[in-house]
């Protein structure tokens, strides 16, 4: 009898100190969570573009410090060959997108980067590249606006693509507006590409109406 109550004290002093032990152990805190998502500094920006199965793009953009002032960095993944190269260079302004096309039929991708930045007379930035199959690169020169055109010129680009031809229309202010408030108008501009070099066309308000009436006519 004596022994049944001694192994029942034993076993309860025991079950007494394991409670007593993790109540005082100091409890660990939960890890954050993690949102794969979300880019760690010093990187802001990253876009895959699948230009055909196998061949990929990576577009990364990053920089401490200045908001408006880093580097952009393309990443070409050609996983059928086991081909990995990349190129970098300063970048302008925070990157809004990034697309491919092939303007000029030739069969060579071209990397489109939009950039946008604050001063008026930069305000679009545009980074092109094209890749020949091979995985070399040439720099395509973005067209500058003319001097007149950027007296009226205060950003709010908006940039699209139809039909395989590339646009780009903005509103105009007066001169001295210089803070952009109050438009006085829109300017359309059509961009093609030929021999990797671009031609700009302005779509005046008669042409827009030419065009319709074409639409129409179909």
């Amino acid at each position: 009898m004596m022994k049944i109550f001694y192994s029942i004290a034993v076993l309860s002093m025991a079950l007494a100190a394991s409670s007593c032990s993790s109540e005082d152990a100091p409890k660990q805190a939960a890890a954050p969570a993690v949102n794969p998502n979300k880019l760690t500094e010093p990187f802001r920006f990253h876009k895959a573009i699948e230009v055909k199965p196998g061949l990929t793009f990576d577009v990364l953009s990053w920089g401490r410090g200045a908001e408006y002032v880093g580097a952009y960095m393309i990443l070409r993944s050609d996983s059928s060959r086991a081909e990995y190269k990349s190129i970098h260079g300063e970048l302008e302004g925070e990157i809004t997108d990034v697309w491919n096309m092939d303007m000029d039929s030739d069969g060579n991708p071209e990397l489109f980067i939009q950039a946008k930045g604050q001063d008026k007379d930069s305000y679009l930035k545009m980074y092109i590249y094209e890749f020949t199959e091979s995985g070399s690169q040439q720099q395509l020169r973005f067209p500058d606006i003319t001097p007149s055109t950027k007296r009226s010129y205060r950003g709010k680009d908006s940039v699209f693509v139809k039909d395989g031809e590339l646009f780009r229309e903005f509103p105009l202010f007066e001169e001295a507006d210089t803070a952009g408030v109050n438009p006085t108008g829109k300017k359309l501009l059509q961009y093609s590409l030929r021999g990797n070099n671009f031609n700009v066309k302005e779509i005046k308000e008669e042409d827009k109406k030419e065009e319709k009436k074409d639409d129409k006519k179909k």
